[in-house]
């Protein structure tokens, strides 16, 4: 399944989902510009990527949350490799995990201007950075980024779902919109499943609501039984980054739902088994 011809954007590619897709289009001949806001991990990142061909891969730091440095990204990627077929609007962040209602009044605004400036505007202002680019070459794939609480309620991540919530409605919209167009332009929309990236490392526990080595326990249990390999999962997405993709405005699913469902099962269980061995001992 070659990219040799393509060039493709993916942001927040230093780490986790975004750094794995770009070793995936690299190996299949794809040019591509990565960036993330820490200068220092975008150049640890080019020289380990450089692996793959050096000359196939420019970067620089640019944050998702400042419009004309994206602008300025991409027409630096245009620059450099003379057309931009592909965007993966995968830069994401969260703050918290725990109930809403635990989170400091103080804490919120920030947290919620932050985290849906960086997942949604972010993912809007990538897009329309890119859009006339691949409007004027008749061309685009754009895959953007959903996630926990995007289609169903999920408690403890309040925040960050609801600005994937808002990733998944905007990406349908807008596919609605290509298909009145006549540019071969298609979005489609990723959900990578449960992966252990810095994502969840970065997201600060509630202690208020949970005490710390209860929540490790459960990200044990959960690694053990529920996240995804990350490979696995980003290869889901190649399918969809090509000229041949006829999809538009679909789910790109980076999991099982069997599996998970059997995953979360054998959670539950082993979870139960070790909070009665704790309490036994105790």
């Amino acid at each position: 399944m070659s990219m040799k011809n393509e060039t493709a954007i993916i942001t927040g590619s230093t780490s986790g989902i975004g750094k794995q897709i770009a070793k995936i289009f690299l190996k299949e001949g794809c040019k591509i510009a990565i960036f993330s806001r820490n200068e220092a991990n975008v150049e640890k990142t080019l020289k380990e990527l450089e692996l793959y061909g050096s000359q196939n891969i420019i970067g620089s730091a640019c944050d998702v949350k400042d419009p004309s440095s994206i602008n300025s990204f991409v027409k630096k990627t245009i620059n450099a490799f003379g057309s931009v077929r592909v965007l993966v609007a995968n830069a994401g962040i969260n703050h918290t995990y725990g109930p809403f209602e635990y989170i400091p009044f103080e804490q919120v605004d920030a947290n919620a201007k932050d985290v849906i400036g960086t997942n949604l505007i972010g993912t809007i202002d990538s897009i329309a950075a890119v859009l006339p680019y691949m409007k004027e070459q008749g061309y685009g794939r754009i895959i953007t980024l959903a996630g926990a609480g995007a289609e169903k309620p999920q408690e403890n991540m309040t925040i960050y779902s609801a600005s994937k919530a808002g990733v998944l409605a905007f990406s349908r919209c807008l596919a609605r919109e290509f298909k009145q167009n006549k540019q071969d332009i298609k979005i489609n929309i990723f959900f990578p499943g449960m992966i252990d990236t810095n994502l969840n490392r970065r997201t600060s526990l509630l202690e208020s609501w949970k005490k710390k080595e209860d929540f490790d326990l459960e990200m044990e249990l959960l690694k053990k039984n529920v996240m995804n390999n990350i490979e696995k999962s980003c290869r889901a997405v190649l399918p969809f980054a090509i000229p041949s993709c006829r999809k538009n405005g679909e789910i790109i699913k980076g999991y099982s739902t069997m599996k998970l469902v059997r995953g979360f099962m054998r959670f539950s269980k082993e979870l139960k088994i070790a909070q009665k061995t704790k309490f036994d001992k105790s």
